[in-house]
């Protein structure tokens, strides 16, 4: 809930899901318009890994966010291994959110600071 408070309050438009199921049902009604989603890999029901697998599938350019409060190696792998964009560990801040929302937006920007 304060991921979704925080990104519309920097003018992010924002849909919730409860778990990794009612997501990607979300996704495929609003696929248009969602540029990126930020997948938890602890759900109910369908799990993260399987959520972002489902995702690709479907959409297989979309960026994707995963988070764990988890750390671990462990966490890490099942964010990438899916195909995720870029793994974010919790706890994190709103400035490190909405920095990780711009990289994987706006990545060219980023390759741009970098030279």
């Amino acid at each position: 809930m304060i991921t979704s408070q925080t990104l519309e309050s920097f003018g992010y438009r924002v849909r919730v899901a409860a778990d990794g199921a009612e997501g990607l049902a979300l996704f495929a009604s609003h696929r248009e318009e969602i540029k990126a989603v930020v997948v938890d890999l602890m759900m109910p029901v369908m799990d993260g890994r399987a959520t972002i697998k489902a995702l690709r599938r479907i959409q297989p350019g979309l960026k994707i966010i995963a988070v764990s409060g988890l750390k671990s190696e462990a966490s890490l792998e099942d964010a990438e291994e899916p195909g995720a964009t870029l793994f974010l560990p919790k706890p994190f801040t709103a400035e490190t959110l909405l920095e990780a929302l711009h990289e994987v937006l706006h990545p060219e920007e980023e390759e741009e600071a970098g030279d």
